[in-house]
């Protein structure tokens, strides 16, 4: 059966929701961009979908409704600040959940965040097979299918056209 089409396309899911939710974060550089395409590219199968085949992960980053409660419970609830950055894209009347799935801005945020819990630093933005290397490592983790040659050959296939200068 043929993958469905595209639902957006990397240049404008990097124009409107990346780099706008980074800048508002405060946690915006150019690896931090990348990365977030890179992982939205290969886990959303080319922007393709919102919600996991078979499974519970949902959004174009494919976070599961536990891993984002846990994010809440373990990092958010003692860093009361990015809690507070992060509930701002909660849109009015939804569940995190539904957010999770319908707003891509509460994703995105949810997602940098995310990252941010990991005690190593990003890579260098130039250095595309350890970004995805740590993409492999902290997002899909050991116990996920995916390879950083899949994540690489994604984000090359699926991420913007061109990429931006800054990008290296």
């Amino acid at each position: 059966m043929p993958l469905p089409e595209p639902q957006t396309d990397a240049n404008t899911f990097l124009a409107r929701v990346i780099i706008p939710v980074l800048a508002d974060l405060g946690m915006d550089s150019p690896a931090a961009e990348k990365l977030l395409m890179m992982t939205a590219a290969h886990e959303s199968m080319g922007f393709r979908y919102r919600v996991q085949v078979g499974g519970p992960a949902l959004s174009y980053f494919q976070i599961e409704p536990a891993t984002l409660e846990d994010l809440y419970v373990n990092y958010l609830s003692f860093r009361r600040g990015r809690q507070a950055m992060l509930d701002a894209y909660l849109p009015d009347g939804m569940s995190r959940t539904q957010a999770l799935e319908q707003d891509d801005h509460y994703a995105c945020a949810a997602a940098r965040l995310l990252y941010a819990r990991m005690p190593e630093a990003l890579p260098d933005v130039a250095d595309d097979m350890a970004l995805a290397a740590y993409a492999k490592r902290n997002w899909n983790t050991s116990y996920g299918n995916a390879t950083p040659e899949k994540y690489l050959d994604d984000f090359i296939n699926y991420g913007p056209k061109p990429c931006p200068a800054t990008w290296g």
